[in-house]
């Protein structure tokens, strides 16, 4: 197959050791004939034998190690995307399983596609039942609240796309200047951040339903690291993503949702009212004059 036609899978990683090792050797295993894997590690340090096989995953001719000393998601993802050769980039996290070795192919044929910038892949979770709606898989309605169905069994044009599974044109990538930095700890949003702006590029997401994998969902390591402030990240980068992306209207009613399930609903069940009405507010203020997208 022509080296055009490389894919390239990068994952990032942070504090995670059995599952990185479980999810590289299922990419590994993949049999679409031209591909390669990265893996950006974020990790301080790893168990003797996770070291040891990611030494030896890195001499591998398809496989390399990357380190990186500043942890960050969108940061992992663009340092892989500075490194990989392939013409089409597929990211996955360091807590899936992937069974089926056509995985890599299926997003490929799918990025074949006309007018197709991105692909959302299938997210299936072990004992829960799949996550579906009969169409617009990705879709968050007008304020953010709708399931997006990445665990839809029927494949067709989506909204968005999902972290865990998703995969890009590489030179949409690059021409939209990669993953927006400024979404930080958790990340929480990202993937709906660069999918919006793959499409006002003038691309479309497709749904591979087929391009499936199990998302683990570690209580552990990756963006669920203990340091993180969870409520106070979420209620960031979800106002950060509407200042950014969303029109006025849509915007304010995304903003107004936002502080009543995330501060006065979670805050009441949880006796944290005031210090996520304040997490709400320095939000407010830490995101005034961000760029805004097309700006």
């Amino acid at each position: 197959m022509p080296m055009a036609e490389r894919a390239s899978i990068v994952v990032a990683t942070y504090n995670r050791n059995e599952m990185l090792v479980d999810a590289l050797n299922d990419l590994i295993a993949q049999d679409y004939p031209d591909f390669e894997v990265l893996v950006v590690d974020q990790s301080a340090e790893h168990t003797a034998e996770v070291k040891q096989f990611l030494e030896e995953f890195d001499r591998l001719p398809n496989g390399r190690w990357i380190r990186s000393d500043v942890p960050g998601l969108t940061r992992a993802r663009n340092r892989g995307l500075q490194d990989v050769r392939g013409e089409y980039v597929i990211y996955v996290d360091d807590d899936v399983r992937i069974p089926d070795p056509h995985f890599v192919a299926f997003h490929v044929a799918a990025l074949r596609r006309a007018q197709v910038g991105a692909v959302a892949g299938r997210v299936l979770e072990p004992n829960r039942a799949p996550l579906m709606v009969p169409r617009r898989v990705g879709w968050l309605g007008y304020l953010g609240t709708r399931e997006p169905g990445f665990g839809s069994e029927a494949s067709g044009w989506a909204e968005t796309v999902r972290g865990c599974n998703m995969s890009f044109r590489r030179s949409v990538l690059e021409a939209i200047g990669g993953f927006d930095e400024s979404y930080t700890k958790s990340a929480f949003r990202e993937d709906t951040d660069i999918a919006l702006r793959v499409r006002h590029s003038g691309y479309r997401i497709w749904f591979a339903s087929e391009a499936w994998l199990y998302h683990l969902s570690s209580p552990t390591g990756g963006t669920r690291d203990q340091s993180i402030p969870v409520a106070e990240d979420l209620i960031l980068n979800d106002v950060r993503f509407a200042r950014k992306n969303l029109p006025p209207l849509q915007r304010a009613l995304w903003l107004t949702r936002l502080y009543g399930s995330r501060v006065v609903k979670a805050g009441m069940m949880s006796g944290a009212l005031v210090e996520r009405h304040q997490a709400f507010r320095q939000a407010l203020s830490q995101t005034r004059g961000e760029r805004r997208h097309g700006s």
